[in-house]
């Protein structure tokens, strides 16, 4: 029979007293050496034993690990390239002297105010280099700036932004885009105050055009030839040498950055390829061979090898908790915990611009043995079985992959973006039941963006104000309402009644008292020479568009300074209203 005593306040404080707590844990070695302590030594021989035995390592296979790798390779390089439209021969792309995204998508920059006062400038910069001193410049430039004013010709009378550029540099700049167009002309050279310098005024127009050029590259209105404005995208065809000898034909899309990538192209097998450029001959498969040491796979986060490395706190894969459906993160854990250590990288480095077959991977491992490591996708099965990895698609045989990589002369992420200068957006209004073009960001007289919304402000507000009829009826019949000018209308038109295929086509809203909304003043929705502005239908789903031009920078293989104009395509913000009504009955304003 069990007798409970009582625990009293004494006894109490005593037990309490009795316990020990420990906060701080600190290995105190007895030598002036901590190389034993960190050595963690196991003298339990069975203990590690047990433990292979539960992580499977038993069951392994008699195998050694890779100690190096050889490998043979063809190369071919990029040949050409020309609009996906275009039927004509392809532009060459050897040597290579520009990244294909300046090629394929550069526009004229637009003759802005501020970009014929900058030049003008540079005209002054040039004259000094030639040896003129400030009295000499000035009168040189005041003979060119007769000759050669700032254009104000395409500004806009309500871009009031421009005209106060006008009012500061009208007269005192030289418009340097049109005197490097035109040269020196002979009323220039005629000028009493030019004619003591007229070799150098020559010299100074020369690196004027050779600087523009070289910065700038075409200026006009010229909107490029790759873009397809019927869908609102870049297509275009890249011509390269086979491995095996001839020419492919690749089709490239480039993706939302405008970026052509190795995998915005597809090889085109059973298309009509128009063989190298006029010119460029088709040069044999070059033959490499290297001995590489392979790598462990590694990526950010991954545990390390070694026991006592200390890892980066930034990427916490010990703390993500994912769900069962969620298959991706399932699979990164899963080989990062448990199969990273089966696999490796081997480099294989190979020039821009080329197409690269691996003909033979043998792998020496470190027991002497040799392995002839096959294309993982070359087995014959069904496509959803294949594993591939950074393989080119073969468009017209059901997306089965080439069995060479790309490394197309793309800038990449290199790429450097400026402003927006021209904005539009491509809404589906379900109420009005039309698809409207919102110039939502346009190019000003002087360079700068110019929001559309301001321009629609400051364009009728220099208009008359609308006449109202006087009547004594309570109601006013309107026959529509009024909707902003940088809102345009695309109107669907019938392609071919049999297929049914249908395109949306700019229209122009007439106001009830008649006045004709102006024209576009930006290249995006402008109308092509050869007929109106139509969009395919089915390029503008129900969340919209929004397509930008933007100027481009980026630095390419040698150093050099590349600068362009690029569009690119993105989402919209979905289903848009733009308060378009019929047969309106409102209340008649009061007369005073």
């Amino acid at each position: 029979m069990g007798v409970a005593l009582p625990i009293g306040p004494a006894a109490l404080e005593s037990r309490l007293l009795a316990l020990t707590w420990w906060n701080r844990l600190e290995p105190r070695p007895r030598s002036p050496e901590v190389a034993d302590t960190l050595a963690a030594k196991i003298r339990d021989p069975l203990w590690m034993l047990t433990r292979q035995w539960q992580f499977g390592e038993f069951q392994g296979e008699d195998a050694g690990s890779p100690a190096w790798v050889q490998m043979r390779a063809r190369t071919t390089p990029f040949l050409g390239w020309r609009p996906h439209a275009d039927d004509g021969e392809p532009s060459p792309l050897q040597p290579i002297t520009a990244p294909l995204e300046e090629l394929v998508e550069t526009e004229s920059f637009a003759p802005d105010l501020a970009t014929q006062a900058e030049w003008g400038v540079a005209l002054a910069s040039a004259l000094e280099d030639q040896g003129l001193n400030a009295s000499q410049r000035a009168a040189v430039l005041a003979a060119v700036r007769d000759v050669f004013p700032l254009d104000s010709s395409r500004v806009d009378p309500s871009d009031a932004r421009a005209l106060r550029f006008l009012g500061v540099c009208d007269g005192r700049a030289v418009n340097g885009v049109e005197l490097a167009a035109k040269g020196a002309t002979p009323a220039l050279l005629a000028n009493p105050a030019v004619v003591p310098f007229v070799a150098q005024l020559k010299a100074a127009i020369t690196a004027l055009q050779e600087s523009i050029s070289r910065t700038l590259g075409q200026i006009g209105g010229d909107s490029g030839t790759s873009w397809r404005s019927d869908r609102l995208e870049y297509e275009v065809d890249a011509v390269a040498g086979g491995p095996s000898g001839g020419t492919l034909l690749f089709r490239s899309t480039p993706d939302r950055d405008a970026t052509f990538e190795w995998f915005t192209m597809d090889l085109l097998s059973r298309a009509e390829n128009p063989g190298a450029p006029k010119g460029v001959p088709v040069p044999a498969p070059e033959a490499t061979s290297v001995s590489r040491l392979p790598t462990f796979v590694r990526f950010r986060g991954m545990p390390n090898h070694r026991w006592w490395d200390f890892e980066r706190g930034s990427s916490d894969f010990g703390s993500v908790i994912p769900d069962k459906r969620d298959l991706a993160k399932l699979l990164v854990m899963d080989f990062m915990l448990i199969h990273g250590n089966d696999y490796f990288v081997v480099p294989f480095d190979f020039p821009v611009s080329r197409v690269a077959r691996i003909d033979e991977l043998l792998v020496h491992d470190v027991f002497g043995g040799i392995t002839l490591v096959d294309r993982a996708d070359a087995a014959p099965t069904t496509p959803d079985a294949r594993w591939t990895c950074f393989s080119t698609s073969i468009a017209d045989q059901d997306g089965r992959p080439a069995d060479f990589l790309l490394l197309p002369p793309s800038a990449g992420p290199a790429r450097l973006v400026g402003d927006q200068i021209e904005d539009v957006r491509f809404v589906r209004d379900e109420q009005a039941n039309l698809v409207w073009a919102i110039e939502q960001t346009t190019e000003g007289g002087e360079g700068r963006p110019w929001p559309g919304r301001e321009r629609h402000v400051a364009s009728t507000a220099a208009e008359p104000p609308q006449v109202v009829p006087v009547t004594t009826a309570p109601l006013l019949y309107r026959l529509q309402s009024f909707v902003p000018w940088h809102w345009f209308p695309m109107l669907p038109v019938s392609l071919d009644a049999f297929t049914g295929q249908t395109a949306l086509e700019r229209g122009q809203m007439i106001r009830p008292d008649g006045i004709t909304s102006p024209a576009p003043i930006g290249r995006i929705i402008q109308a092509p020479p050869d007929g109106p502005y139509r969009v395919r239908e089915e390029a503008v789903p129900r969340t919209g568009l929004k397509v930008v031009r933007e100027v481009v920078r980026c630095r390419w293989l040698l150093g050099q300074t590349h600068l362009w104009i690029a569009r690119r395509k993105g989402v919209g913000r979905g289903e848009g209203s733009s308060g378009l009504r019929y047969d309106e009955a409102r209340r008649t304003p009061p007369t005073g």
